[in-house]
C-alpha cells in the first residue's frame, strides 16, 4: 500500500537497515504507510513522494498547466467593390 505515495529508489529493493525502524524489507507492500512517511521526512535518502502521496498526505495539488487562451478569430474586413 505504501509504494502508491512513494518510490524506492537509488537501490533494488529488499532489505535495508534503517536508523528509525531497524532493517525493513522494501519489497514487502505491507510496511505501515506511517513508517515510510517518518522515514521520508526524515530524509531517508531512497525515498521519493509520488503525486498520489503528495495530494493524500500532504495536501499539496498537482500542478496543472494553464488553459490556453481561446483564440479570438480576427474579424474580416468586407470590402465594396
Amino acid at each position: 500500500m505504501w509504494k502508491r505515495y512513494f518510490k524506492f529508489v537509488k537501490l533494488r529493493p529488499g532489505r535495508v537497515i534503517t536508523a528509525l525502524f531497524g532493517e525493513l524489507d522494501f519489497s514487502r507492500d505491507d510496511i505501515p504507510v506511517d513508517k515510510i512517511r517518518q522515514l521520508y521526512e526524515s530524509d531517508f535518502p531512497y525515498l521519493e513522494i509520488t503525486e498520489d502521496g503528495k495530494t493524500e498526505l500532504y495536501g499539496i495539488k498537482p500542478d496543472t498547466p494553464d488553459p490556453p487562451a481561446a483564440k479570438a478569430k480576427p474579424k474580416r474586413l468586407h470590402r465594396r467593390v
